[in-house]
């Protein structure tokens, strides 16, 4: 049986290299939390994984734009904010499914990384990008491929729609989250053939570059691309 070629796709935005054609080639998409469709990160839709806060406040509760700006002030630029519940509200039907990621399995994510054999565990709670790599790392019919995530410690670029200091805050270990431990799993993961993360490594140009090995896949999409 030929296995499902998924990829999750992060918030760290690339501007000169252009993706869309690259990323709406595999069969199923997994976007994450406040994501854009077709923002030079892929024009399909797909399925949106998200916390359990902003499940509760965009699909479970409905809570009102006013309201969804006071929550989120601090974490998000106010006007990507009110862009995206906007988008939301007239896009969420195009989403094949929106459903809340349980950020709390990451036991069950570190029992993986034991199996794997792997030196890196999580410390935190894993974020809703990695929960949804892992989910799909579980079954055996996935080929995981990662785009927009954060691999290494040069890496500098915001995810977009983050407030002031959000990022900074996030790579120093502030919140619920630990980038440290995210950024060597995925590298970790990536080298020893459990995802693909190549993706992750483009320098918004035309090349792949940084502490990883491109796969021949994703050089072959670029190539092709050119």
């Amino acid at each position: 049986m030929k296995k499902q070629k998924v990829l999750i796709i992060g918030n760290k935005q690339y501007h000169n290299f252009q993706l869309n054609d690259i990323l709406d080639k595999f069969d199923i998409i997994y976007r994450c939390n406040l994501a854009f469709v077709g923002k030079n990160n892929g024009t399909k839709f797909g399925k949106l994984a998200m916390c359990g806060h902003i499940y509760h406040h965009f699909v479970k509760h409905s809570t009102d734009k006013e309201e969804i700006m006071k929550i989120y002030s601090e974490e998000y630029d106010a006007t990507y904010l009110s862009d995206w519940y906007d988008f939301f509200q007239t896009n969420k039907e195009n989403f094949d499914e929106i459903f809340y990621q349980d950020e709390n399995n990451w036991g069950e994510w570190n029992r993986m990384l034991e199996k794997y054999g792997s030196p890196h565990k999580f410390s935190k709670m894993a974020s809703t990008g990695c929960s949804t790599i892992f989910k799909n790392l579980s079954n055996d019919n996935n080929e995981v491929y990662i785009s927009g995530f954060t691999l290494c410690d040069d890496e500098i670029r915001e995810s977009i729609g983050d407030g002031d200091g959000t990022a900074l805050a996030r790579n120093q270990e502030g919140g619920c989250h630990s980038a440290s431990d995210e950024k060597s799993i995925l590298a970790w993961l990536h080298n020893n053939k459990k995802i693909d993360a190549s993706l992750c490594m483009l320098d918004d140009a035309n090349e792949i570059s940084g502490n990883i090995e491109p796969s021949e896949f994703i050089l072959d999409l670029i190539k092709n691309k050119q």
